[in-house]
């Protein structure tokens, strides 16, 4: 019994640890978007968890968010800011912040890049990232073109060499043999998700030898479906670069988890009911990386408003299928901010709807394991105070009065 009684003692006090006798925060005056629209409520943050009562508790600090409006914070589903280089890091870190980024998905980067900025990422006061590391293609396939272009004109990744980047900044694999031998390698780098290029897919043979397509084809597609397995087999998910509705529909018919570009993002690609009906069979993400085609507006504006055209359609039937939209750049000098203004500026979707892609979708993306993305009893608090209602003019999104991430206040200068 004194046994017992001891380690009953023991657990009560242990208990008595655990919980607070109060919460470090309550959050007063302000409304909370609950994915459909803003209600006022009081809101507490205990051990960094959003917590939603009807009954007045005391707590350490309140806050006055004077009928601010309370969103999730934004998320970038693609990008290629973090892990590309050493340099620079703070100021992309701040950047991110003040526009209210804080989770953020690199699909291309360098293993030697990450390790090196690995302390000043992934902490409550800077910026949460999810890597791919390199990505797997055929034999001068892309990205190999674009980096050693990069390297060859801007002195980019200077630690290596033409010779060395092979391995380090791209993975090429041509036959299933290959595809085993670089998985090791891919595995050796310890991603937090897969990158795989198709690029027009549906021309690989006559692409695979041709040099005028050198940088301009992908992974031989036959050999998806075992890189796919390979990776589900090692809880990693895989995003696929795709370019055409060719290439969608065959990543989607793998298993990918992520389409890392909706066709339509560089072309006139109107997609198909088939492809629109596996996107949502599939759940996959799909991530729009829409105002990249923003490159034809000065040269070539009618192409630039037949692209438009296309995306506003694709935007329209992919959302009344119910596909899982993300909101993601590509867009290396910036955050995800500039795309999701894009996005409000084709008149396409609903506001509502494009707040809910920026933050709960893309959330779920880069972070799937974490309670993040969503103002709810048990999620992580994180959070951004608004001036005005961003549902009645997207521009209000810009208009951040509070930044609140893993339980703290930012600072971050405006």
């Amino acid at each position: 019994m004194k046994v017992i009684s001891v380690l009953l003692m023991a657990t009560l006090s242990a208990c008595a640890v655990m919980v607070p006798q109060k919460p470090e925060y309550r959050f007063d005056n302000g409304l909370w978007f609950d994915g459909e629209a803003f209600a006022p409520a009081t809101v507490y943050v205990t051990y960094g968890v959003l917590k939603f009562s009807t009954q007045a508790i005391d707590a350490d600090n309140s806050i006055d968010l004077g009928g601010g409006y309370v969103v999730p914070p934004y998320c970038e589903g693609h990008n290629h800011n973090f892990g590309g280089s050493a340099d620079g890091v703070e100021e992309t870190v701040q950047n991110y912040l003040k526009d209210g980024v804080f989770y953020a998905m690199m699909p291309g980067s360098f293993e030697l890049y990450r390790t090196a900025i690995a302390d000043k990422i992934n902490t409550p006061t800077s910026v949460d990232v999810a890597f791919a590391n390199n990505g797997l293609t055929g034999t001068g396939g892309h990205p190999r073109g674009l980096r050693e272009s990069l390297m060859a004109r801007f002195g980019l990744y200077p630690e290596f060499s033409k010779e060395t980047l092979p391995d380090k900044g791209y993975f090429e694999a041509d036959t299933l043999a290959e595809v085993h031998a670089k998985w090791a390698l891919i595995l050796a780098e310890r991603p937090d998700f897969v990158k795989v290029m198709l690029f027009f897919s549906e021309d690989y043979e006559q692409r695979k030898d041709n040099p005028d397509h050198f940088g301009r084809r992908g992974l031989n597609p036959a050999l998806l479906p075992e890189l796919v397995r390979l990776a589900h087999d090692a809880k990693l998910r895989v995003a696929v670069h795709v370019e055409t509705e060719a290439d969608m529909a065959t990543a989607l018919r793998a298993g990918a988890d992520i389409i890392a570009h909706l066709p339509s993002y560089d072309s006139t690609v109107r997609l198909s009911d088939d492809v629109i009906a596996l996107a949502k069979e599939t759940n996959a993400a799909l991530v729009t990386t829409l105002s990249i085609a923003k490159r034809y507006e000065r040269n070539a504006p009618d192409k630039y408003t037949e692209i438009l055209n296309a995306q506003r359609e694709n935007l329209i039937r992919l959302h009344a299928a119910g596909a899982n939209l993300v909101v993601g750049s590509d867009n290396f000098r910036d955050t995800s901010r500039q795309e999701a203004m894009h996005l409000a500026s084709l008149g396409a979707l609903e506001n509502k709807t494009i707040l809910t892609m920026w933050t709960e979708n893309c959330a779920r993306a880069v972070f799937p394991e974490r309670k993040i993305g969503r103002l709810e009893d048990g999620y992580e608090a994180s959070f951004l105070v608004l001036e005005a209602d961003p549902l009645a003019d997207f521009e209000n999104t810009r208009l951040i009065s509070h930044r609140f991430k893993d339980g703290a206040l930012l600072n971050v200068d405006d």
